[in-house]
This record gives structure tokens, sequence and C-alpha cells, in this order.
């Protein structure tokens, strides 16, 4: 900017110790390289990929490019993650974090990772299993859970029922993924769309007695959501809890329900699970995690995992 005679404040953001260039940026800031060193102590890299100081980045990336380093990819995301943290200081004022960096990066790589490695996507097979019988078509496509847009929250809802019993359970996180609180409910021999309908009925309620106003809520359930929706009529067994749904939401400023396959809703399934070993019938609200399983399945949500899913 300087060089094309635009007047900002050429220091640093971040450090506030030099003068910000692109080298500066990605390889010789505080920041950058607390980020560099925990990637390497994470053994998502093998060591630091710039090790000469008298290259610049462009030099080095064509550099790791004709060796064909086989962590070039993983380089390549993770400095379009610092360039993001050094954008969200600057327009957002947000501190940076270089585990979130990094864990952007990660999530970043394992969904290109996934897209590029399934040879099934995004073609169609055509299986033929007799000349005089049509063809059946089967394709696939990955399924993972993603963040709410910025200033929301998800809540990520779910029943299950076993010969224990039915029991609701739900999960709310904030737009940068962050654990708020979890609940579930035992429903005794209650029916499973009668799981599922309490599962959101209680989480959404749970969300505004939180303070949340912007709530973007996900279940497995189609007739349970398009009931919610208008979209078919509500199922006798569940229309009481549809309308509490409906009275709920008209307390919220922006609410949008969605269906959600099971592979992306792993983390309310569980939680739902749990509740049929818990067998509380009132509602448990849980504002840490229940247990270690839990918070793995949430921190594969947020690295981006995952799942692939077949369609006839």
């Amino acid at each position: 900017m300087l060089h094309r005679g635009i007047h900002l404040d050429p220091i640093c953001p971040a450090c506030l110790n030099d003068l910000e260039d692109t080298d500066h940026i990605f390889l010789h800031c505080s920041v950058a390289k607390n980020t560099w060193n925990l990637a390497i102590a994470h053994h998502w890299l093998p060591s630091y990929p710039f090790g000469s100081l008298h290259l610049s980045l462009r030099e080095h990336l064509h550099r790791l490019a004709l060796q064909k380093t086989p962590s070039l990819s993983r380089i390549a995301l993770l400095l379009w993650s610092i360039w993001k943290t050094r954008n969200a200081l600057i327009f957002r004022n947000e501190t940076p974090k270089p585990m979130g960096t990094l864990l952007r990066a990660k999530r970043s790589w394992a969904e290109w990772k996934l897209r590029t490695s399934t040879p099934l996507l995004p073609n169609t097979t055509q299986l033929h299993t007799h000349p005089h019988l049509q063809c059946r078509s089967t394709s696939t496509h990955p399924i993972r859970w993603h963040l709410p847009s910025g200033g929301a929250v998800k809540l990520n809802c779910d029943g299950t029922k076993s010969s224990s019993g039915a029991a609701a359970g739900f999960v709310l996180r904030d737009w940068k993924g962050s654990f708020i609180l979890a609940g579930t409910r035992f429903l005794e021999q209650a029916p499973i769309i009668v799981a599922e309908a309490t599962a959101i009925r209680d989480g959404l309620k749970a969300a505004l007695e939180v303070g949340f106003r912007h709530i973007e809520v996900e279940g497995d359930n189609q007739v349970v959501v398009s009931a919610i929706l208008g979209r078919i009529t509500a199922p006798w067994r569940i229309a009481p809890l549809i309308d509490d749904i409906r009275n709920l939401a008209a307390g919220s400023a922006h609410i949008s329900f969605q269906h959600i396959y099971r592979e992306g809703n792993r983390a309310a399934d569980w939680i739902a699970k749990y509740g049929c070993t818990h067998r509380s019938v009132p509602l448990t609200i849980f504002s840490t995690f229940p247990s270690r399983e839990f918070l793995f399945l949430l921190i594969d949500d947020n690295l981006g995992r995952s799942f692939v899913r077949g369609t006839a």
C-alpha cells in the first residue's frame, strides 16, 4: 500500500514490532511463528518448511513445489489460515489465536482431502446387473457438521430409542464451534418421533433462556422438521410439541429449521443416547463436557470430519 501512495500505519498490528509486509505476516511475525511451531508440535507438519532466512515466501513456495514436498497442501492452507487470522484482527478486532488458526487449516485440509480422494465424487457409477434390466445409478456425497453463520448459534437435536426406553438430546454451539451447553431428558417408552420433537423443544427453550436470539436449528427427522415448517400436518403424537416449538420460535429475532443427515448430527445423537443411560426424566443440562468421548466428537466436527453417504 505504501508503494502505491496509500498512507496506512505500516507497523504490524499483531506483534507491533516490525513493518508489515508479505514475508513478515507469514514468516517473521510472532503470531505466525507461534502457529508454525504449534503445527509442528501437534505433528501436523514434520518440520518448519521455510529453513533459509534469505529467501522470500514466494521463493520458498517455488522451491517446495519443485521438490514436490508431500506437505505442500497443508502448508498452503496454513498460510491461508494465517491470512484469515490477520484479517480478523484488522476488520473485526479479534485477538489472534494460533490454535484457532491451526484448527481452521486442519478443517479446510480435511474437507479438501475428502473431496479430492473420493473416486465417486461427483461422478455416478452405473451398475449393470442384467442386459434386460434398467441400470441403477448410485452416487455419494460427503456429510459433515457446519459452523453457523456469524453471530448465530447452532442447535443440533436428536431423539433415540433403545430397549431401556427413549430419550431426547441437544447440543448448542456458537459461530466458532465452541461448546455452550447440552441437555438430555429420558422419556421412558415414548415413540421416537416424540423424542425427536422433544429434543428441539427443550433445546430451543434452553437457548432462549440463555439469551440467544439468532438460532439455527438442525434435526435429522424429516417429518418433525417438515411439520415445524408447515410443509405437512403435524402427526397427532407431536402436535402439542410442534405448537410449543412455534411459540418459542416467536421469541427469537431470527431462527431457521433445517433437516440434516444423521452423519452430520453425531454430537446430538451421542447426548440423546447418553440420556438413555443417565435416565433422568427431568431435563438435565450440561455446561461442561459429560465425557471425553463427547468432547472428541465436538473436536471432529470442528476439524471438518466428513462422512460419505450413498444415495440411489
